[in-house]
């Protein structure tokens, strides 16, 4: 292969062209060539001749998500580090997903959970534990360590929110019908190409860069934290960490419920309401475990929020679903469980804006009854 390049570098310098002229760009072509010969032997070797290993477990999360948490935990690190948070402050951390973002106010936790001095509320996306843990990282990196860790779960995070490759919201479209055949025919007389733009990696090359940046957002957490790094040295902080922007759930209007019937047609594909995906020893559930064992490490008092819904949800939900998220605590903390505090069914439906989200009514509602179970001692 070797004396092939040099015979061709020869007949080429031989003709009167100059390669020094052009060593900038085929540095750059050999660059692609390199990470496309990586692509095509190391990811084919591990992973097979497609891209079906390589799908997300859970639907994927927009970076955005990842990004206003990191920003917010910096900025408090910020104020710790630098002296600005009166001595001795206890922080209490609420995380959850977008139903906590809509029922739980941080300024009647302040006001009344006297388990700790400040709080801040800090939501994923989505019902799975997985994603849920993968965004709430930068907790572990904050120079001030919280008192007391809320969180807001619902039993179908057990389940959680698989990826489904043919749902147009979750990646963009592929190319198919007239315009993948005149997508064929323009590359047709470069039949190279053509077929390097079909190999599975390049095809399927959302799937590969999600699966890529993932797993290299945590390899790179995992040696951070291993180095003591802090989060102000990770991310620019927030200008303003405690609250978030106001929610436009709150004002949404859905009294001909056609957010509602996409919300259970979602949970239905996922398989919410069968009681067999309700597993004690399932990825979802070891994710919950994980949790709530890293947040005890950090001398952290854990509670479980159940979270309510609305009624019709309730129903269709399995009954087996409860008793599998208290076997799953119960199993991984057997002389010592984390505090359960049951509020599924508490707020009635009047106070809901679609199936699983409070108004602002039921917000104000519930973030003091949220308060008061959070005030110590138990």
């Amino acid at each position: 292969m070797r004396s092939f390049f040099t015979k061709v570098f020869r007949r080429l310098a031989a003709a009167g062209f100059d390669l020094s002229r052009y060593r900038g760009i085929l540095v750059v072509m050999a660059g692609v060539l390199l990470v496309f010969v990586a692509m095509h032997y190391v990811l084919g070797f591990t992973f097979g001749s497609d891209a079906a290993a390589l799908h997300p477990r859970q639907r994927p999360l927009g970076w955005q998500m990842y990004e206003k948490t990191w920003g917010r935990v910096a900025a408090i690190d910020r104020l710790h580090l630098h002296g600005q948070l009166p001595p001795g402050t206890r922080l209490g951390v609420y995380i959850g997903v977008s139903t906590t973002a809509t029922g739980i106010q941080r300024k009647y936790l302040d006001a009344g959970a006297t388990s700790a001095d400040r709080w801040i509320v800090l939501t994923g996306a989505g019902l799975s534990f997985e994603n849920l843990e993968s965004v709430m990282q930068p907790i572990f990196f904050c120079s001030l360590k919280p008192s007391v860790v809320a969180l807001g779960v619902h039993p179908q995070m057990l389940v959680g929110e698989r990826y489904l490759g043919d749902e147009p919201t979750m990646v963009p479209q592929a190319v198919v019908g007239r315009r993948l055949r005149s997508l064929r025919t323009s590359l047709a007389f470069l039949s190279p190409l053509s077929g390097i733009y079909m190999h599975w990696g390049i095809f399927h090359r959302i799937v590969v860069g999600h699966f890529l940046r993932s797993h290299i957002y945590s390899l790179r957490l995992w040696v951070f934290r291993l180095a003591g790094v802090s989060a102000e040295r990770l991310f620019a902080p927030s200008p303003e960490p405690w609250d978030d922007d106001p929610l436009w759930l709150w004002h949404l209007d859905d009294r001909e419920g056609e957010f509602s019937h996409l919300q259970i047609d979602f949970w239905s594909k996922r398989g919410h309401f069968k009681a067999e995906n309700y597993d004690p020893d399932g990825d979802q559930a070891r994710s919950f475990v994980r949790m709530l064992r890293d947040f005890r490490k950090l001398g952290a008092k854990v509670y479980v929020i159940n979270m309510p819904m609305r009624s019709n949800i309730r129903r269709q939900v399995p009954p087996n679903a409860e008793k599998c998220f208290r076997d799953v605590i119960a199993s991984a903390f057997p002389e010592d469980p984390p505090t359960v505090v049951d509020l599924h069914d508490a707020m009635p439906d009047q106070f809901f804006t679609d199936e699983a989200h409070l108004s602002k009514t039921g917000s104000n509602k519930l973030s003091k009854m949220v308060a008061e179970r959070l005030q110590a001692p138990d």
